[in-house]
């Protein structure tokens, strides 16, 4: 969400020139929800290759009060990795719904003074 906030900022100009040439306030919002659906979809993919060294590694945590140990195994098959892939998907549409809100709603000339 903090990044989109900083894409719509940036771009403020450029939402007041795209409504100038008659974009509508939908189609805006639009294009800046693709754009948080994608930042989303990179994160999830990015998250899901980082944790493949880890795959099927057995661990342990260790109780110093009873001197006992409980061991398990890391695994992150595919559908664990597809439903992390469709979480970050939700939670880009959730996070990018507020800050495409806020382009659309810019005036104009609002926008194009960059305020």
């Amino acid at each position: 969400m903090n990044t989109m906030y900083a894409a719509v900022l940036r771009r403020t100009k450029e939402v007041g020139v795209l409504r100038v040439l008659g974009f509508s306030r939908g189609s805006i919002l639009v294009s800046f929800l693709i754009e948080s659906q994608l930042l989303a979809l990179l994160g999830g993919t990015l998250a899901c290759l980082l944790i493949l060294p880890l795959n099927n590694i057995t661990t342990g945590i260790g109780n110093f009060v009873t001197v006992s140990e409980v061991g398990f195994n890391f695994s992150a098959g595919p559908l664990v990795m597809l439903a992390g892939i469709m979480f970050s998907l939700f939670m880009g549409a959730i996070g990018g719904l507020f800050p495409a809100r806020m382009a659309a709603k810019k005036e104009i000339l609002t926008a194009l003074r960059g305020i």
